[in-house]
């Protein structure tokens, strides 16, 4: 194959970039490309995904507020991507005074690497949450990019000299084009619930994608799985999507719907937690927890 190359770089490459003008000017990122797949981590916001195309389609969410450097309210600043990491002091409003959805987004990544390989691309960050006379907890972030999966492995580490708690929850959101109505739900359900009574009422309709509609409300639903799998395709554009995760980390998988107009939007969301029934993970001092996700695309 080498012989074949100019420079590696034709198949396989990383660049830090920052951005220059725009919503997101000063935002420092990762752009990674093997093969068929194209990934951005954003250093700013805890190593985060903004986006990730597969074969030239777009399979990610990135809401009308993009990649921004805003300080606004939390609906003014959500730019959505493919992975917006919650936590690790809050999921959703589950703690009066805590942002919506956590700190951990808003944390920039610190000691980040790129190791560009024959078949991967490894990229690695810390995100640290701590306080004055508070806990001290990192997460160390490390993904693989390999040019048909994403594979994620964190781990949160109790670095304080005290017992503390963490939550987490692992938003991953899809968009146009893979999102589409002609959208196909693998998922083995034990069983759902609806978070409000709007979404209780509809959820006979939780895996049916709509076309968009003016106006109207989210759909947020708790689903337990028979196994830590969920699969998605979309015949149209020929791509499928697999997330895989362990139960025992991840209880709990949160399904967000938003079939509104510009808000097009689905959130699959391995949790540690409900919102109803809000319950933090204990993690013992210098002591650590692993939290993986596999993410494999392929065409159909």
């Amino acid at each position: 194959m080498y012989r074949k190359l100019g420079n590696v770089k034709q198949i396989i490459n990383a660049y830090e970039i920052e951005f220059s003008s725009g919503a997101e000017k000063g935002k420092n990122c990762i752009l990674v490309n093997n093969g068929k797949l194209e990934v951005l981590f954003n250093k700013d916001n805890a190593l985060d995904i903004s986006w990730v195309k597969y074969a030239g389609n777009n399979i990610s969410f990135l809401t009308k507020n993009g990649i921004n450097t805003k300080n606004a309210t939390f609906a003014e600043m959500f730019d959505g991507g493919f992975l917006y990491t919650c936590g690790m002091d809050n999921v959703s409003t589950c703690v009066e005074g805590r942002p919506l959805h956590g700190s951990l987004h808003y944390t920039k990544a610190e000691n980040v690497s790129v190791s560009v390989l024959e078949d991967k691309v490894i990229v690695s960050g810390l995100i640290r949450e701590s306080g004055l006379f508070l806990k001290n907890l990192v997460l160390e972030r490390n993904y693989e990019v390999y040019s048909d999966k994403i594979l994620i492995k964190d781990r949160v580490v109790n670095q304080g000299y005290t017992d503390t708690d963490y939550c987490l929850l692992y938003h991953v959101n899809y968009g146009y084009p893979f999102l589409d109505e002609c959208l196909k739900f693998d998922v083995d359900v034990i069983s759902s619930e609806g978070l409000t009574p709007h979404a209780q009422s509809r959820i006979d309709k939780q895996f049916t994608i709509t076309p968009p509609v003016d106006g109207g409300n989210e759909e947020v639903f708790y689903n337990y799985l028979n196994s830590g799998k969920f699969a998605l395709s979309n015949e149209k554009i020929g791509v499928k999507v697999e997330m895989l995760y362990d139960l025992k980390n991840f209880p709990i998988t949160i399904q967000w719907k938003s079939m509104i107009s510009g808000d097009y939007a689905l959130g699959i969301e391995p949790s540690t937690t409900r919102f109803d029934k809000f319950e933090k993970t204990k993690i013992e001092k210098h002591t650590s927890k692993a939290y993986n996700i596999e993410i494999n695309f392929g065409e159909l």
